[in-house]
């Protein structure tokens, strides 16, 4: 069934002289909505990773195996990545403000407690927990982001949002470090405690003042303010249910799926080279630690300021992601091609840094266009279906496959198959080109809203 025409404007123009007052308080407000999904998505990180980070400690204090804390930090992973689907649903079905302040607090909560926790079934517990909940607050910041900013603003909305992963993950190992180097090496709970406390004081600040959609604040839909430039012009009609849409325009639709195989192929990529740096690196290419970290340091610091080049990229062409991504992906082909063979450090760290920029900027585009090519009605779901794939296929499958290569052939060969698997992404992204051309019109938008 066709999608009913927007009513309203036809250009934030029309709307921006017949309401100016109206729409500089909606540009005001969509300032205060994306610093409360960038800084409670910063927030979300000081308080998921602690367990990773502290566990050797406590897994030395306690007489742990190896196995037994890989288990616990399994848990996280395998409700995380289901819990973005469905908490997804949820999100698309409830306020924004409560479903994400809500899921921070009760995510802070759960570090907090965690911290006095030392028997192993019931940390195994608590990750299960702490992941579903987790998966709550990259659908709900996303949506929020993707229900103020219109078509040509959007991408670069996220794309500099999703530099809030790269600050909060980079954050926390100062935060911990500073309290073991504070209080001493008896006293790892505080690594637990004090960010937990300090985001669930953020949550409780967000539950009274963070945003929610436009049109539950009064200013109406992005299709009433900027007409077809607003929204993804997606074959729906607005009589349409949840859960046809959902049927519809994700579970059985082909973009939605081409995505979700891009990211779990980027998962695969980016797990494959960050999980397995130190015994490449360190056994078979003979750089020390010292060496190999930094060159994981740089892969993770980069990304930031690359992140930044893909949202200028995404505002020069907001509806040409899917070429982005395509050459994008071809570049870091090149390079995992040149890092397998490459002895010098000096351009182990350019490299490494590289690869960050060229794994995380595609890898944000999956964002970008998930948001972009489906109607916002089915946002939150859209994101948790594509986020799945990524942790239980791609994550999951680095840690098995990529071992396998390279004890049964060699790290070459490992290596040869991870810059094959980023080509196959591009031809996927550059597949997508026809949709997003047809959906993603940006015709019409305001000079008012640069």
């Amino acid at each position: 069934m066709p999608r009913s025409e927007p009513s309203g404007y036809d250009t934030s123009e029309e709307f921006s002289k017949q309401h100016p007052e109206t729409f500089a308080r909606y540009l005001a407000r969509r300032k205060w909505v994306f610093f409360v999904a960038y800084v409670g998505y910063v927030c979300a990180y000081l308080v998921r990773n602690n367990f990773k980070l502290t566990s050797e400690t406590l897994r030395i204090e306690n007489g742990w195996s190896l196995t037994q804390v890989g288990l616990v930090l399994t848990a996280f992973t395998i409700t995380y990545g289901f819990g973005k689907f469905v908490m997804g649903v949820v999100v698309d079905r409830t306020s924004l403000r409560r479903t994400f302040s809500f899921a921070l607090g009760l995510s802070a909560i759960l570090c907090i407690g965690i911290g006095f926790i030392r028997s192993l079934p019931m940390l195994f517990g608590a990750m299960l927990l702490l992941g579903m909940i987790q998966g709550a607050l990259a659908p709900a910041s996303m949506t929020m982001i993707a229900n103020w900013y219109p078509n040509k603003t959007r991408g670069s909305g996220i794309a500099i949002w999703n530099t809030s992963q790269n600050l909060g993950g980079a954050g926390l190992p100062l935060i911990v470090a500073g309290l073991a180097a504070w209080t001493g090496p008896g006293h790892v709970a505080y690594a637990f405690w004090v960010p937990g406390v300090i985001v669930f004081l953020v949550s409780a600040l967000f539950w009274r003042i963070g945003g929610d959609r436009p049109e539950k604040e009064g200013f109406g839909t992005l299709d009433a303010i900027y007409g077809v430039a607003g929204t993804p012009q997606t074959q729906h009609a607005s009589t349409d249910s949840y859960w046809r849409v959902v049927r519809v325009e994700v579970f059985t639709s082909k973009v939605i799926l081409t995505l979700a195989a891009i990211n779990a192929t980027l998962y695969f990529l980016r797990f494959g080279i960050l999980n397995w740096m130190p015994a490449f690196l360190g056994t078979e290419m003979g750089f020390s630690q010292a060496q190999y970290s930094m060159a994981f340091s740089s892969l993770e610091w980069i990304a930031i300021p690359g992140s930044f080049f893909f949202a200028w990229l995404s505002v020069k062409l907001p509806n040409r992601q899917s070429l982005v991504g395509c050459v994008g992906l071809a570049a870091l082909a090149g390079l995992i091609l040149f890092y397998m063979g490459n002895r010098s450090y000096a351009l182990l760290l350019v490299t490494s840094g590289l690869m960050g920029m060229l794994v995380y900027g595609p890898q944000l585009i999956v964002n970008i266009l998930t948001l972009n090519l489906v109607p916002l009605r089915a946002a939150g779901v859209a994101v948790g279906f594509v986020g799945l794939s990524g942790y239980l296929v791609g994550e999951l499958s680095a840690n098995l496959v990529m071992p396998v290569l390279a004890e049964r052939f060699s790290w070459n060969a490992a290596l040869a198959f991870l810059a094959a698997t980023a080509l196959v992404a591009g031809l996927l992204y550059l597949s997508l080109r026809t949709s997003e051309a047809r959906t993603v019109q940006v015709v019409g938008d305001g000079v008012r809203d640069q």
